[in-house]
């Protein structure tokens, strides 16, 4: 059963109060030990975000890149990333922006060492399109905190745009409520692979389940 008891914006208007929901996130760069020595005789180098980027910029620093290196890229926004933060061009800009789609296109491309960098946490697809390739290195760079929490299946197909916009890459978790709410989500469109659902069909359920995606104790 779902929690029936008031929303916060219900109990806020009951006082007269109004309320705007905001969606807020946040991304920390993760500093990478021997981040020059990992990437060391790498043939492509592969980004699925902006955030990715600017990882890999607040790691290279001074370091170089690995002689004739490729680089591979989702869509326009991150080959552009790539273009201002590095000064660097893409060598492979998928057509459809998304992990999946660049992962089968690097197993008909690729050779050698790819080396992906990432968030700590993705959606697992170019991993998985990628599954049979033997020299697959994933380096996180970055910790996406994003996360968007949809407590009914109406909300999420109006929300749809926003999720679409914030996760462009598929990256940024979506936390259901419910089978309900999650079956809603994939019929307006969200991925699976997407929407972390809880187990407990209640505000307090859905609050553990993002604790427990954050790496928060006792989740």
């Amino acid at each position: 059963m779902y929690d029936k008891s008031p929303s916060l914006a219900e109990l806020l208007a009951k006082e007269g109060l109004s309320c705007e929901k905001i969606v807020t996130g946040r991304i920390e760069y993760i500093k990478v030990k021997d981040f020059e020595t990992q990437i060391k005789d790498a043939q492509w180098l592969v980004f699925t975000s902006k955030n990715a980027v600017a990882g890999f910029a607040y790691n290279m620093g001074k370091c170089e890149l690995p002689a004739g290196v490729k680089i591979a890229v989702v869509g326009k926004k991150t080959q552009e990333a790539l273009r201002t933060t590095c000064g660097l061009e893409a060598d492979f800009v998928s057509l459809q922006a998304a992990g999946l789609e660049l992962g089968k296109s690097l197993m008909n491309i690729a050779a050698g060492k790819v080396v992906y960098l990432c968030a700590e946490v993705t959606s697992g697809s170019l991993e998985e399109a990628m599954k049979d390739y033997g020299e697959l290195i994933k380096i996180p760079v970055f910790i996406d905190v994003s996360g968007i929490a949809v407590t009914s299946g109406i909300s999420g197909e109006r929300i749809k745009w926003l999720i679409d916009k914030l996760g462009e890459s598929g990256e940024v978790p979506v936390y259901s409520i419910g089978p309900a709410c999650s079956k809603k989500l994939v019929e307006a469109g969200v991925k699976e692979n997407r929407i972390i659902e809880a187990c407990e069909h209640s505000y307090s359920g859905l609050v553990e389940a993002i604790k427990k995606s954050a790496g928060k104790p006792g989740a």
